[in-house]
């Protein structure tokens, strides 16, 4: 058993730092520190404290048991690029000009792209840098390739990760043979280890920075763990293995990755308690979407996977904490990725964008009394042909929920299914198509798609930049295969 493993079965300073150790040198007064935690393609119920008894995650268990732990937050996609899109923008995905996935991936296949982030849309760290915070993404944005759309250009003062949506390799950092690590516009310099251990490294090395400089910080630390391709470290995987008898190999993989994210978020922790900065820092955890079923992702007690309009493709994991503020509480309150903004907003007491659809859920999260699933929360997508997950053929899904109904047509090709989710939160028994809120419902659905219609969802031909084209001048190395 390797040193990062026993370090980690050992972190007592870690799942100590959530609780908050008192080593203060910041004023109270100061406005907090924000640091968002994403990870991508983890399902519901893919932690020790939730559904996944194989499953051992220390740190964030104790984030869950010490913060306010959300039950019935989702995000707004089922999809890596629009569910981003919300978080950083408070709006709907469809709003902000992002409907799917952004990809770049060969010469002339911009059709398969179905994203261009609106110009008149602004970020968290647009809105952050206005009242004296710095900000950093380290890990995946997702939300452009290229001019006006990089993180740099969105408001990140740094950013050191990748920009697309996924490497061949967790350890050779590499996408279609071409180095995918940036810091801000330029390829990063070869790094060594784990993809996990790199961001958490880095995100170390920014909270050391930053605490120095006495001014507040916003990071964005997002995993691309624990999507495919799994490669967790080898002696993870075998310790899961031995651990858990009879545990599939696929399973088993999935397991031992998010297990050595944990560890690495724990090293984060230690970071903010041995710079005085834990104390006064807003952390939230969560996921962009569902789990993938190919990876056996565990999506809790519901139904469907990544690219579901299905429960189990939007209802992610999720927890907030601010010592003294938000803690030691579980609610049951409904929540959208949309709502993060505005949250930030309100617990900084500075305006949010006029434009943002989301609502504070500070009451929530302070225990205090408040009823969130009073509205239509909404989601939809498009996606081209996938003939191991669905045929879309560049067609919307769609679905909206209001109050414990949901109204979901899950493809293009299927009819619409109505569900009490406090009934049947495994969507299995549909209802009757009637009646006054449903009727509602599709009411609202139309609106929705007539609002989406008319702002620009991809971007002009003569616009799109292939990853190849990106990288033109580049050695390429061999394409890796993603098993």
């Amino acid at each position: 058993m390797n040193k990062a493993i026993i370090n980690t079965l050992m972190c007592g300073a870690a799942i100590a730092a959530v609780t908050g150790c008192k080593q203060v040198t910041q004023n109270d007064t100061k406005r907090p520190n924000i640091l968002i935690i994403l990870t991508d393609d983890q399902g519901y119920g893919d932690l020790g404290c939730l559904y996944a008894k194989d499953m051992r995650t220390p740190v964030l268990d104790k984030l869950f048991a010490d913060g306010v732990q959300m039950d019935n937050f989702y995000s707004n996609s089922s999809l890596s690029s629009p569910a981003r899109a919300s978080l950083m923008t408070g709006c709907n995905p469809d709003i902000v000009g992002v409907q799917g996935v952004m990809r770049n991936e060969l010469p002339g296949e911009w059709y398969a792209n179905f994203g261009y982030l609106s110009q008149s849309a602004v970020l968290m760290p647009q809105v952050l840098k206005k009242y004296g915070y710095s900000t950093a993404l380290i890990g995946k944005w997702h939300l452009g390739y290229t001019s006006p759309n990089t993180p740099n250009e969105k408001g990140f003062d740094l950013f050191k990760g990748i920009l697309g949506g996924m490497m061949d390799d967790y350890y050779t950092h590499l996408r279609r043979g071409f180095p995918a690590l940036r810091i801000n516009d330029k390829v990063a310099p070869p790094v060594e280890g784990h993809i996990s251990d790199v961001l958490s490294d880095w995100a170390v090395d920014y909270i050391n920075d930053q605490t120095k400089k006495g001014k507040p910080f916003f990071l964005f630390l997002s995993y691309n763990a624990p999507h495919f391709p799994l490669h967790a470290p080898e002696d993870w995987i075998e310790m899961v293995k031995q651990r858990e008898p009879g545990i599939s190999h696929q399973r088993a993989r999935l397991v031992a990755l998010i297990e050595h994210m944990d560890a690495g978020i724990g090293r984060v922790f230690d970071a903010l308690v041995q710079t005085g900065a834990m104390d006064n820092t807003l952390i939230m955890f969560t996921a962009d979407n569902g789990g993938d079923r190919g990876s056996e992702a565990n999506c809790g007690p519901h139904r469907g996977f990544k690219h579901d309009l299905l429960e189990g493709g939007i209802k992610v994991p999720c927890a907030f904490y601010l010592k003294g503020v938000i803690e030691n509480g579980q609610s049951q309150n409904v929540a959208q990725f949309m709502d993060v903004l505005p949250t930030i907003c309100d617990l900084l007491e500075v305006k949010a964008p006029k434009d943002v659809e989301g609502i504070s859920i500070l009451p929530t999260l302070k225990g205090e009394p408040q009823v969130t699933n009073d509205r239509f929360l909404w989601w939809m997508f498009r996606e081209f042909d996938l003939p191991a997950i669905g045929m879309f053929g560049n067609k919307m899904v769609t679905a909206v929920r209001y109050g414990d109904m949901k109204l979901v047509q899950n493809r293009p090709d299927e009819s619409y299914a109505l569900y009490d989710l406090s009934n049947d939160p495994a969507e299995l028994n549909s209802l009757p198509l009637e009646g006054e809120l449903h009727d509602a419902m599709r009411k609202f659905m139309r609106e929705r798609i007539n609002m989406a219609g008319v702002v620009p969802w991809n971007m002009p031909k003569d616009k799109y930049v292939s990853w190849d084209e990106m990288n033109a001048g580049l050695e390429r190395q061999p394409i890796l295969d993603w098993n």
